[in-house]
């Protein structure tokens, strides 16, 4: 679970994204990702000062990319640019987010190679209720909402997720006039995935820490 932007074994920054930003309709997902980048700068020195070379490194995307990104969100009144240094307005507040979530998203995720920046921006969506250890279950539109996508995206970018090995969980639940997509987002610990699955819902409905089956029962802590 991320909720500070540095984990305890990991140095690397994690980026936090308020759902103003991700929910936003007049950003493009490179946008969302490296406005996030600012946001999360903006707790910490009040200001963002890497490079294109630098922010494109991070990632994993072309620096002309971030060039243009960058130069969007300063034309549209997002960032304020001076000189190097770019430091975020309060532009992205007057977007009304029903969800108020924000994600977060680790270097593991920002900067994988081969993900798509619309399916990174989805792992923090699932992992925001997940967190490694419950299911997510939503259904695709309100999903698409979240992100500001559409459905065929969304379909597209968990298939993706689950492609490299980046989910515990992907299954659909069939019930009573009625399919539920339900996730559980992998973990990251000491630079290594975690894809076992080590909590379980209680009988109150609680999501508790599983333990070794003992004479053929769950034992719950």
């Amino acid at each position: 679970m991320y909720n500070n932007l540095h984990s305890k074994e990991n140095k690397q920054l994690v980026l936090k994204i308020p759902a103003t930003i991700l929910s936003s309709n007049e950003l493009s997902f490179n946008e969302k990702l490296i406005l996030g980048l600012d946001y999360t700068y903006q707790s910490k020195k009040g200001y963002t000062k890497l490079t294109n070379s630098k922010t494109g490194q991070l990632f994993n995307l072309h620096p002309n990319i971030i060039s243009y990104c960058r130069k969007n969100l300063v034309k549209k009144g997002y960032l304020l640019k001076d000189k190097s240094k770019y430091t975020l307005t309060d532009k992205h507040k007057e977007h009304q987010a029903k969800d108020k979530r924000e994600i977060f998203l680790p270097f593991e995720i920002y900067n994988h190679k081969q993900l798509s920046t619309g399916a990174k921006l989805l792992w923090g969506e699932y992992n925001s209720l997940s967190k490694g250890r419950r299911e997510y279950f939503a259904k695709r539109s309100y999903t698409s909402k979240r992100l500001n996508a559409c459905e065929e995206s969304i379909t597209n970018w968990t298939k993706q997720l689950q492609e490299y090995q980046l989910l515990k969980k992907y299954q659909h639940r069939i019930g009573y006039c009625k399919s539920q997509k339900v996730i559980i987002t992998c973990e990251f610990k000491n630079g290594n995935k975690i894809l076992d699955i080590t909590h379980i819902q209680n009988s109150n409905g609680e999501w508790v820490l599983k333990r070794s089956k003992i004479l053929g029962f769950e034992e719950w802590e």
